[in-house]
């Protein structure tokens, strides 16, 4: 079973070594879209939304600057950096993070898909 859970969160940035308007200072309201397979267990859930839904939120960086974080904060690093962070926590929950996308805006996102 594959459940689809939608967060959202804003940071600023500013793309080193790129030669635009997003070399200099500026920010987004980011939608992050989790894709999560585990197994139906007994009591009839993968697991609790209303469990899932903060601990995605812990991984997601809310109201920071993404460059004090990542050296090249553009949105195919970023959404790699947050796979990986996503999916170790996600294991240790016996789930397996299958799909992760994140949108820079509503026109412009960047996916991993995993087998």
């Amino acid at each position: 079973m594959i459940l689809r859970i939608i967060r959202k969160f804003s940071s600023a940035h500013k793309l080193p070594n790129y030669d635009g308007d997003c070399a200099n200072l500026h920010g987004h309201t980011w939608k992050a879209v989790f894709e999560i397979e585990g197994p139906v267990r007994e009591c009839g859930m993968v697991y609790d939304f209303k469990q899932l839904k903060p601990m995605l939120d812990c991984v997601l960086p809310d109201h920071k600057f993404l460059n004090d974080i990542y050296p090249n904060p553009t949105a195919e690093n970023l959404c790699q950096a947050l796979f990986d962070k996503t999916a170790a926590m996600l294991e240790e929950k016996n789930l397996k993070l299958k799909t992760l996308e994140i949108w820079e805006n509503e026109d412009c996102a960047s996916v991993i898909r995993k087998p």
